[in-house]
C-alpha cells in the first residue's frame, strides 16, 4: 500500500498542521504521493508556499515555522523537508561530476545500505559512470529523495 504524503506547517515541535493544497490559490491539483506533492512544491520558494496559506487564511503562520512534509509509518507521524525552489540542487549533475570520486561513491554505498536490495547494491559496487547513474534512477522515489537530502546536507 501506497503512503500518503501531505504538506504541512511544524507550529511547535511535533505539532503538525496539514494544509489542503485545494485551498492555496497557488496549486491546481492535489497529490498525496510524495513524488506528486515535490512536482507542485519545487515551483515555488517556500516564503510563496507559505504566503498563499496566510492568504487562504489558514493558519496564523510565522517565519519560523517549517515547511514539511509528513507521512504515516508504523503507526507514527513522520516528517520530512519540503523540496522547494529555494532548497533544490541539481542532484543527477552533482552525481556527474562526482561519479570519479571513491569517497563520494563510498557516502552513497554507506547511506544505501540497509536501505536497498543487497544485490542491487553489489550491482552499483560492480557498475561505472552512466550504468552506475541508471541503476539509481531505478530506485524507489523515496530512496532517491533521501540520497538527495542527505547529500545536500553533507556535501
Amino acid at each position: 500500500m501506497e503512503n500518503k504524503y501531505y504538506l504541512a506547517i511544524e507550529t511547535k515541535p511535533h505539532n503538525y498542521f496539514p494544509i489542503n493544497l485545494g485551498d492555496l490559490n497557488i496549486f491546481k491539483s492535489t497529490y498525496t504521493s510524495l513524488e506528486g506533492l515535490d512536482n507542485l512544491t519545487i515551483k515555488y520558494t517556500e516564503q510563496e508556499i507559505k504566503s498563499a496559506i496566510r492568504d487562504a487564511n489558514l493558519l496564523d503562520i510565522t517565519d519560523n515555522m517549517p515547511l514539511i512534509v509528513i507521512y504515516y509509518e508504523k503507526n507514527d507521524i513522520r516528517k520530512t523537508n519540503a523540496l522547494t525552489k529555494d532548497k533544490y540542487y541539481d542532484l543527477w549533475g552533482y552525481l556527474k561530476n562526482n561519479i570519479g570520486d571513491k569517497t563520494f561513491l563510498n557516502k552513497i554505498y554507506n547511506f544505501l545500505n540497509n536501505k536497498i536490495d543487497t544485490d542491487i547494491l553489489k550491482r552499483l559496487k560492480e557498475s561505472q559512470n552512466e550504468e552506475f547513474l541508471n541503476l539509481l534512477k531505478t530506485l524507489d522515489y523515496s530512496i532517491i529523495r533521501k540520497l538527495y537530502f542527505y547529500l545536500n546536507d553533507h556535501a
